[in-house]
C-alpha cells in the first residue's frame, strides 16, 4: 500500500480534489476567512466527517437518519437541517437556507449549474486511478483544509489518524494474518461484503490482517453477492455490521456457515464503508474492541 500522502497541486486540486464545481466560475471567488465559520452543506455522508476534521458542523446533511444508523461518528447536532434522500436534496430547503457551500461526491449526478444557484459546490473524489482510499481521502481533507485556510486542522487530524493505527496494529497483534470476512445484510439472501480494494480492505492491511473475501468488487471495492456465496469463503472472522436492522434471518444455510459453526462470528453496529479517515478509524477502534470478545 502506497503511503505517499502528499498534497495535490493546485491543477489536480482542481481537476481531481475538493475542486470547485463546473457552475463556479471564475468569478465565484474560494471561501474568504472570516470570524465566522463557514456554513457548509453535505450533501454526501463522507462529507461530514472531512467538515467535522477540521473542527466544523455542518448546517444541513441529506438523510440524517440512515446516517445515524451506518455512518454515526461524528454525531450530528439536534439543530441539523435534514436536506431528504442524497441523490435528490430538497432543492427548496436549500433555496431557503442559502449556505455559502456544498460538498458533494464527486460521482454525483447532480447537475453543479442547478446547485450553484444556492451556494458555491465543490466536490470530492472517493476513488482515483493509481491511488490508494486512503491517500484520496487525506488529499481530500488537505484539499478542502487549504480551500477553508485551515491547514493545521487537517495536519492535526492526520497526525492523530496515524497514531491511532500504530497503537491499533499493536494492540491487534493477536490477530494478525488472519483472515477477516467483512459483510452487511441488505436483504435475507443478499448481502454487502468488502474487498482487498475497499476502504476497510486497505485498512486491514495496514493492520497487518488479510481480507477474506477474494471474489468480484466494484471501482468502491464491495460487491452485492448471495449469502450461499459466503460459504466457501476461507474466514477466520466473520462480521457482521448492522444498520438498524435485526440481522441475519438464522436459516438452515446460515447455521451451517463455517465461521458459525466454529464460533467465529461478531456482530459490529455502523459502519460506513465508503468514508474517509474517520471511517477508517471507527471501523479500527471496532475491530480493537471484538478482538477482546468472547466469539459468540
Amino acid at each position: 500500500m502506497s503511503n505517499n500522502y502528499n498534497p495535490l497541486s493546485r491543477r489536480h486540486f482542481l481537476r481531481y480534489g475538493l475542486g470547485l464545481g463546473a457552475a463556479c466560475s471564475l468569478s465565484s471567488p474560494a471561501l474568504a476567512v472570516t470570524d465566522s465559520a463557514p456554513r457548509i452543506a453535505a450533501l454526501d455522508w463522507t462529507a461530514v466527517e472531512l467538515i467535522d476534521a477540521l473542527g466544523l458542523a455542518p448546517v444541513a446533511v441529506c438523510d440524517i437518519a440512515n446516517y445515524r444508523q451506518w455512518v454515526v461518528t461524528p454525531s450530528l447536532p439536534a439543530e441539523t437541517i435534514e436536506l431528504g434522500l442524497r441523490n435528490e436534496p430538497n432543492l427548496e430547503v436549500l433555496a431557503t437556507l442559502r449556505p455559502d457551500m456544498m460538498i458533494v461526491p464527486q460521482y454525483s449526478t447532480l447537475p453543479d449549474a442547478q446547485l450553484a444557484q444556492f451556494a458555491e459546490v465543490l466536490r470530492y473524489p472517493f476513488t482515483l486511478p493509481g491511488q490508494t482510499i486512503l491517500t484520496v481521502a487525506h488529499n481530500n481533507l488537505q484539499a478542502l483544509a487549504q480551500h477553508l485556510h485551515r491547514e493545521s486542522y487537517a495536519q492535526q487530524a492526520i497526525a492523530r489518524w496515524e497514531l491511532d493505527m500504530a497503537e491499533s496494529r499493536q494492540r491487534l497483534s493477536h490477530w494478525h494474518g488472519k483472515r477477516l470476512l467483512l459483510y452487511s445484510f441488505l436483504s435475507p439472501r443478499q448481502v454487502l461484503v468488502m474487498s482487498p480494494s475497499s476502504l476497510f480492505g486497505e485498512v486491514l492491511s495496514m493492520l497487518n490482517l488479510e481480507c477474506a473475501w477474494q471474489g468480484s468488487a466494484n471501482a468502491w471495492g464491495s460487491s452485492v453477492i448471495g449469502v450461499e456465496q459466503l460459504f466457501p469463503v476461507q474466514t477466520d472472522i466473520a462480521i457482521e455490521f448492522q444498520h438498524g436492522e435485526r440481522g441475519a434471518t438464522r436459516s438452515g444455510l446460515w447455521e451451517k456457515m463455517p465461521f458459525m459453526q466454529q464460533g467465529n462470528h461478531y456482530q459490529a453496529s455502523g459502519a460506513w464503508m465508503y468514508g474517509g479517515l474517520q471511517a477508517a478509524r471507527r471501523f479500527t477502534y471496532q475491530l480493537v474492541h471484538l478482538s477482546g470478545l468472547k466469539h459468540d
